[in-house]
C-alpha cells in the first residue's frame, strides 16, 4: 500500500484539478438535470480527466473514493436516465468528500470566513465551484431540494436572486390593501384551519386589525410549516398579491413572518429581499443560507467584465450589484428592485446580454474572415425570368434585392436574414438573387421543412425558370432509390443550376460541384446546425435565411445577431385583407354559416385544434373529436385529419389531398402552421385560440388569403375571462406580423417563443427583451466592437471574459443554438 503523498503540493494540485472533475458534471446536473439524455461523452471526459490525479499515492480511502467515481462512469451511457442521475448525484456527493479530505484542516472546518479559502489550495474562484452542501446552514437533504432548482454550487447561490423585496417602512393597515398589486400588512391570527391541507382546499389563516381581516391560503408546500409555527393569537406580518374571492381579501401564499415589532429579527435592514419559493425549505432558512454564502463567498467573484466595458455602459461592478441585491441599501428604491430596473438588476441584464452578443459577434468574425466569392452583377437571367412574371415587384422586394446582390458581389461570404409577412414575395427575390448565383457558374439550393412545401417551391420556379439557360430540380426523401441517385449524380457533375429540396439535401450523398449559394426557407423549422450543414457542402457559400415568422427586433437581434437583416414590409397589390373575428366557442352557429356558404361556393376550411385527442384535464376537444363532430354537422363534406403524430408519409398524403382539393374541410393540429400553400382555401377556424400564442395565430391566419376570394379567420375561445379575449382582439386590430409579434413577446416572454422555457433555465434570467431593449442596443454595440478589436479574446485583459464565456455561459448559449 502507497502511503500519503510526501509533499503538500501534490495535495493542493489535486485540489486544483478537482474543479476540472466537478465542471461537466455540474453541467450536466443544471436544469434539474433537463436534457441529460442527450448529453454524450460525459462517461469518456470523467474517465480521461481520472487518470490526471494518480491515485496510487493517496491514502486508501481516497483511492477508493476515485475508483468509486470511475465505476460510476463505467457504461454509464447504457444506463437509464434515472439511474444516470442517481450515479451524477452519487459523483458530486464523493467530490464534495474527496474536498473536505484534501482541504487543509481550517479550511474545511470553517466555511463562514473567507481566509483559509484564499489559500494556495482553493486557487482562484475555486470555492464558488463547490458544492452548496460548503454552506452554513445546508445539509444533504436542503441540498438536494436546492439542485431540484438548478442550484448546485456556492456560485449558483450567489446568483439566486430575490423574486421581490417587501419593503417594510411600509407596512400598513388591513384596510389599506389594494386588489391587484402586491400589499404588506400586519395583524393578529383570529382563526386557521385544523390542519395542513394538500388537496383542492387550500390550508388558511385568517388575520385581522382593528380596520378589516384578510385570509392567508397556502395549497402546497409552505402550509405544513405555518400550521406547526402559528397559533391563533400571534402577532404576524404578511406581504404578497392580493386578491378578491368570495367578497373577502385573499393573499395566495403570502409571505408570513413573525411580527415581534421592535424589528429585533431583522435590527439592520428596512428592506426585506424575498426569495423565490424551494419545497422543504423555510422562507426564513432560505434567506438565512443565501446571506451566509454572500458573507462567506463574495468576496471571492472576481468580475470578469473589463473595466473599460463598465465604463462604457454606466454600471457596477459584480460585487456591488450582487451585495445590492441580496442586502439592499436603506436608501434603495423598493419600486425599482421590484421592477428589475435597479443598476444592480441592469448590471446582470447587461451581462446577459453582452456575452451572448460576444458569441454572436466571435461566429460573424469567424464568417467574415472567411474567403468567399464576389460574383459579376450579371442580369440576363433576370430579364428572362422577368419576362414570365406575372406581377410587378414591390418596393420593398426591389429594396432587399439591392442589398442581397451587394452582399453577393462582396468577397466576404453573405450570411442575411430575410424577414417577410405571409404573401410578401421572399421566394422571389431568393430566386431572382439565385440566378445571378448560376450566371456566375455556380450552383443553388433552397430548403424547405417539408416535402409538399419544397414540391410547391419546385412547381413554382420550375415553371417561371423554363426559358432555358438554367436547369431547376428537386430532391425529397420520397424518391426512389435509382431516381435519387441520378439527382445525386447531375448535381456532382453540375448539371443542375439551382435543386430545390428537404433534409434531403445534407445527406451525405449530395455532393456539389460548386456550391454558392445557400437559401433555408422557414429557418425556425431547422437547427443552426442543419444551415450550416448545407453551407458546408460548397467552399464559403452565400447564405440567405428566410422566414415568414416575424421576429421582434430585440429578439432578431439575440437569436439571429450574426446575421445581417432584410425585412419585406410591404405586400404585393391586389392582395385582399382576411377578415379576423374573435368569437366565443357557443357562437359556433354564428362561424358554421360562413363555412357552409364558402363551401358551396367551391373553396375549402381549415379547422385547428390545440390538442389531438380530448383532454378531460384541459376541458378541451381535440382534432379526432372534432372530426366526428364536424362529420354529423356538414354531412356529405369531405373532411380530412390532419396531426403530427401521423406518419410522414401519411401527413404528406393528406396535404397533398387537401391541396388537390380531395377534401373541402381538413382538421388539423398546428402541423399547418408553415409549409403549405392552398390557394382556394378561404376560412381558418381556430378553436381554443386562447391556448396559441398570438405569432403562432397570425402564421395560422396566413394559411389563407392567398388566392383571389376574400377569406376570414375566426378564432374561438372558451369563456375564461375577458383578458383572453382581448390578448386576442389584437388579430383583429392588425395584420401587421410584427406589431403581433411584439406584442406576443410581451405576454409570453423570449421563452417560449424561442422554445426553451421547457429546459427549465431560459437563456435570459435576469434581462427582458421587451423592458431592457435599450440595453441590449448597448451590449451588442461594445461587444462587436471588443470583438473587432479582439476576436479570441486573446489579450490579457480580456482573460477573465473568455473564462467566463467558455465555462459558465457555453451550455446556456447551446439553448439557442450558438453554444
Amino acid at each position: 500500500m502507497s502511503g500519503p503523498p510526501s509533499k503538500g503540493s501534490d495535495r493542493a494540485g489535486t485540489l486544483k484539478l478537482l474543479p476540472e472533475l466537478r465542471r461537466p458534471l455540474v453541467l450536466a446536473v443544471r436544469n434539474n438535470f433537463g436534457g441529460l439524455e442527450r448529453i454524450t461523452g460525459l462517461d469518456r471526459r470523467i474517465l480521461h480527466l481520472l487518470k490526471t490525479f494518480q491515485p496510487d499515492s493517496f491514502p486508501k480511502p481516497i483511492r477508493e473514493r476515485f475508483a468509486k467515481l470511475a465505476e460510476l462512469m463505467n457504461d454509464y451511457p447504457a444506463a437509464t436516465v434515472d439511474e444516470k442521475r442517481k450515479r451524477l448525484l452519487s459523483a458530486l456527493a464523493l467530490l464534495d468528500a474527496l474536498e473536505a479530505k484534501l482541504a487543509p484542516k481550517a479550511e474545511s472546518e470553517s466555511v463562514s470566513s473567507t481566509e483559509g479559502l484564499r489559500e494556495v489550495a482553493y486557487p482562484d474562484r475555486r470555492p464558488l465551484y463547490m458544492s452548496v452542501q460548503f454552506v452554513k446552514g445546508v445539509g444533504p437533504r436542503v441540498a438536494a431540494e436546492l439542485a431540484a432548482r438548478d442550484i448546485v454550487t456556492v456560485e449558483d447561490l450567489l446568483y439566486f436572486l430575490p423574486r421581490r423585496f417587501e419593503d417594510r417602512r411600509r407596512v400598513g393597515r388591513i384596510a389599506d390593501l389594494q386588489v391587484g398589486v402586491v400589499g404588506q400588512a400586519r395583524g393578529v391570527i383570529a382563526a386557521m384551519s385544523s390542519g395542513p391541507r394538500f388537496g383542492r382546499r387550500p390550508f388558511e389563516v385568517v388575520v385581522q386589525d382593528d380596520s378589516g381581516v384578510v385570509t392567508l391560503s397556502w395549497f402546497h408546500y409552505g402550509a405544513q410549516a405555518v400550521s406547526a409555527r402559528y397559533k391563533v393569537g400571534d402577532p404576524v406580518r404578511f406581504s404578497g398579491k392580493v386578491s378578491h374571492f368570495r367578497n373577502r381579501l385573499q393573499i395566495v401564499h403570502p409571505d408570513l413572518s413573525p411580527d415581534n415589532g421592535d424589528e429585533a429579527d431583522e435590527p439592520d435592514r428596512s428592506i426585506r429581499p424575498l426569495y423565490p419559493d424551494i419545497k422543504g425549505v423555510t422562507t426564513r432558512r432560505l434567506a438565512a443560507i443565501v446571506l451566509a454564502a454572500v458573507d462567506a463567498y463574495l468576496p471571492l467573484v472576481r468580475d470578469p467584465m473589463p473595466e473599460a466595458i463598465l465604463r462604457g455602459a454606466g454600471l457596477p461592478d459584480l460585487v456591488t450589484a450582487l451585495e445590492a441585491l441580496h442586502r439592499p441599501a436603506e436608501s434603495a428604491e423598493v419600486d425599482h428592485l421590484n421592477e428589475g430596473r435597479s443598476a444592480a438588476h441592469q448590471r446582470l441584464a447587461f451581462d446577459e446580454f453582452f456575452f451572448v452578443q460576444t458569441a454572436l459577434a466571435q461566429r460573424r468574425e469567424g464568417t467574415v474572415r472567411q474567403a468567399g466569392f464576389a460574383h459579376e452583377r450579371k442580369t440576363d437571367l433576370a430579364t428572362r425570368f422577368y419576362k414570365r412574371f406575372p406581377h410587378t415587384l414591390t418596393d420593398a422586394q426591389r429594396r432587399v434585392l439591392k442589398e442581397i446582390v451587394a452582399d453577393l458581389m462582396d468577397s466576404k461570404p453573405m450570411n442575411r436574414l430575410l424577414q417577410g409577412d405571409v404573401g410578401s414575395g421572399k421566394t422571389i427575390v431568393a430566386v431572382l438573387s439565385a440566378l445571378m448565383v448560376v450566371e456566375n457558374g455556380r450552383q443553388a439550393a433552397l430548403m424547405a421543412p417539408t416535402e409538399i412545401l419544397a414540391e410547391q417551391h419546385f412547381r413554382t420556379i420550375s415553371a417561371l425558370c423554363d426559358f432555358g439557360g438554367v436547369t431547376v430540380e428537386l430532391l425529397t426523401a420520397d424518391l426512389g432509390r435509382a431516381d435519387k441517385r441520378a439527382v445525386y449524380e447531375r448535381i456532382e457533375s453540375g448539371e443542375i443550376d439551382l435543386v430545390i429540396g428537404t433534409h434531403a439535401l445534407i445527406q451525405k450523398g449530395v455532393r456539389f460541384k460548386n456550391l454558392g449559394y445557400v437559401i433555408v426557407d422557414e429557418q425556425h423549422r431547422f437547427g443552426v446546425r442543419q444551415r450550416v450543414m448545407l453551407a458546408g457542402k460548397g467552399p464559403a457559400s452565400d447564405c440567405l435565411v428566410m422566414t415568414a415568422t416575424p421576429i421582434p427586433r430585440s429578439l432578431a437581434m439575440t437569436v439571429y445577431g450574426d446575421l445581417d437583416v432584410s425585412i419585406l414590409d410591404e405586400l404585393p397589390q391586389g392582395r385582399r385583407p382576411i377578415v379576423t373575428q374573435v368569437h366565443w366557442i357557443n357562437e359556433w352557429p354564428q362561424v358554421k354559416t360562413v363555412v357552409q356558404t364558402e363551401i358551396r361556393a367551391g373553396r375549402q376550411v381549415y379547422v385547428i385544434t390545440p390538442l389531438i385527442r380530448e383532454s378531460e384535464k384541459l376541458d378541451v376537444s381535440g382534432a379526432e373529436e372534432e372530426v366526428e363532430r364536424l362529420r354529423v354537422e356538414l354531412p356529405d363534406t369531405p373532411i380530412g385529419l390532419l396531426h403530427g403524430r401521423m406518419p410522414r408519409d401519411e401527413k404528406e398524403r393528406v396535404m397533398r389531398a387537401f391541396l388537390e382539393g380531395v377534401y373541402d374541410v381538413l382538421v388539423a393540429t398546428s402541423v399547418v402552421e408553415v409549409g403549405i400553400d392552398v390557394p382556394n382555401a378561404t376560412v381558418m377556424v381556430v378553436q381554443h385560440a386562447e391556448r396559441f400564442g398570438l405569432s403562432q395565430l397570425h402564421q395560422l391566419r396566413g394559411r389563407v388569403g392567398r388566392g383571389e376570394h376574400s377569406s376570414y379567420c375566426f378564432l374561438m375561445c372558451e369563456k375564461v375571462g375577458e383578458e383572453a379575449r382581448e390578448r386576442l382582439s389584437v388579430m383583429e386590430e392588425t395584420t401587421d406580423g410584427f406589431r403581433i409579434a411584439e406584442r406576443d413577446l410581451e405576454i409570453r416572454g423570449p421563452g417560449d417563443i424561442l422554445g426553451t422555457r421547457q429546459t427549465g433555465s431560459p437563456i435570459f434570467q435576469h434581462a427582458n427583451l421587451v423592458r431592457d431593449q435599450s440595453l441590449l442596443v448597448l451590449a451588442r454595440k461594445l461587444a462587436f466592437d471588443l470583438v473587432a478589436r479582439d476576436p479570441d479574446l486573446g489579450l490579457a485583459e480580456h482573460a477573465d471574459l473568455r473564462r467566463e464565456l467558455e465555462g459558465r455561459w457555453r451550455e446556456r448559449l447551446k439553448l439557442i443554438g450558438i453554444g
